[in-house]
């Protein structure tokens, strides 16, 4: 793939670098930093492996709200420069499980993380998931990592546009549900995610040119929808888990 510069250099305008800029320094305030500091609170290598099996779960959705929480952090900061979404977070803050590979990788990127979310506890997530799903999820980000080419701000744009997206989390099974799940999703949203679509759009000409910008886009939209696959199938898991609905219940509380 061609990464020279685009020859249009007046696609982005001073607003448009100011906003990337913004962007960027947000992402290290609001996600890399909290993530620093909730190694005091949710350690990434706990010394004593927890032998019952509620706290087992437990250590289960810590590690998870410790990589949601930051997803979160960073995408409520994005909202609040905009005032006709920022009071909108119930819409979207489903959205942020489905983030966790791309941030994930992102924090890899940045050496921020060394090794995937669940290597120091290994057995307990293959107990509750299966081997094989977890080998699925190192495999989509060892592709991940290496099928595009890596730039920083293209992916944060990427995951505040996802996360603006009418629910791309797959939906847990109930046996009644609520009006609230399938809410009308408010227009102010649409319009928030195509002004940073068109950013991307922008930024990515930039960067590679019109046609590695079309392949950068459709191998990251490929990407995403496999990770949809595999997220599907997690949520299949969990809910046919044994244990009447306790794990599904905890990691509910996650978004909450």
């Amino acid at each position: 793939m061609d990464l020279s510069l685009s020859n249009d250099q007046s696609i982005l305008l001073f607003d448009d670098w100011n906003l990337l800029t913004n962007i960027r320094n947000v992402y290290e305030d609001y996600c890399i930093e909290p993530f620093l500091a909730s190694h005091d609170k949710i350690p990434l290598i706990i010394t004593t492996q927890p032998y019952r099996s509620r706290i087992k779960l437990q250590r289960i959705v810590d590690i998870k709200q410790k990589y949601v929480s930051v997803i979160a952090s960073f995408i409520k900061r994005i909202l609040q420069t905009d005032r006709s979404i920022e009071n909108d977070y119930e819409y979207i803050k489903t959205n942020f499980s489905t983030l966790i590979t791309i941030n994930t990788s992102e924090l890899m990127k940045l050496n921020v993380l060394k090794h995937f979310p669940w290597e120091n506890d290994r057995f307990l997530f293959e107990s509750v998931l299966t081997e094989n799903l977890l080998h699925r999820l190192e495999e989509h980000y060892h592709v991940y990592e290496t099928f595009l080419p890596y730039d920083p701000l293209t992916v944060k744009l990427f995951l505040i546009i996802l996360a603006l997206t009418s629910r791309t989390s797959p939906l847990f099974k109930k046996e009644q549900y609520n009006s609230t799940d399938f809410h009308p999703f408010p227009k102010q949203f649409v319009f928030a995610q195509n002004f940073y679509l068109t950013l991307l759009w922008k930024y990515v000409i930039y960067r590679l040119g019109y046609y590695d910008a079309i392949m950068y886009s459709v191998r990251f939209i490929q990407h995403f929808l496999r990770r949809q696959i595999i997220q599907a199938d997690i949520v299949d898991v969990i809910y046919n888990r044994d244990d009447h609905g306790q794990l599904m219940t905890l990691l509910e509380t996650v978004t909450k």
